[in-house]
């Protein structure tokens, strides 16, 4: 629960909220079960709508995952345009601390924020921790590689060997992106159809459980 909590917040999203969204449908779908169990008198309905209660509470939970996946798939890309952008402030001049308050300019929210504590604190230390700290974020190594390269520009500037390590692993980080962009495209179509598949599995038994229901019904009659 902890884990999903902090999924919440990092989305922006209140807990309660979600928490009291998820427990209200729950119970509205429990309700129904009941009612259906007391009206049509076949525990089968009852079976369906319980099923169907578990199929949504897990979606409703694993979105937030998804979301942040997501998030953090477009965050990579942003990153991508940003640091381009900085690579052309360096090869024109800019020092890094002025390359990176520039970048801000065309970075979304939470890209802006990111760079704006990371400017911050190496306001307070000049040392290689800030932009360790900052690589981190994004879970991916070759960012952290990227970012301790741009701190080795800092005393060499754009005339630097330093200049042509950060330009190569960026173009890796590049090339390495665009891969990762044709696997979640891959991914999604996959899932997409997987959908398809068990929304039509579930209908099938719903209908199935129907026409029991109907068969008992009429051999009762008889």
């Amino acid at each position: 629960m902890r884990k999903i909590k902090e999924q919440i917040i990092s989305l922006g999203l209140d807990p309660k909220r979600e928490l009291i969204i998820l427990l209200a449908i729950n119970a509205g779908l429990i309700v129904l079960s009941i009612f259906s169990l007391l009206l049509l008198k076949n525990v089968l309905y009852l079976a369906a709508c319980l099923g169907l209660a578990m199929v949504f509470s897990f979606y409703y939970v694993t979105r937030y995952s998804k979301k942040i996946s997501v998030k953090n798939r477009e965050n990579l890309q942003d990153f991508v345009v940003l640091f381009g952008y900085f690579r052309i402030y360096i090869h024109n001049g800019f020092s890094v601390y002025s390359a990176l308050k520039e970048i801000t300019n065309f970075a979304n929210p939470d890209l802006k924020k990111s760079i704006e504590q990371l400017i911050n604190e190496i306001d307070e230390d000049k040392s290689i921790q800030p932009f360790i700290k900052f690589g981190k974020q994004f879970n991916e190594i070759i960012v952290e590689e990227m970012m301790i390269s741009i701190y080795q520009l800092i005393d060499d500037g754009e005339t630097s060997d330093y200049l042509m390590q950060f330009e190569l692993i960026f173009d890796k980080f590049q090339d390495l992106l665009y891969q990762k962009q044709l696997k979640a495209k891959d991914s999604k179509l996959g899932a997409v159809a997987s959908s398809a598949l068990i929304g039509s599995s579930f209908l099938m038994i719903v209908l199935t459980i129907g026409i029991i229901g109907i068969i008992g019904d009429f051999i009762n009659g008889l």
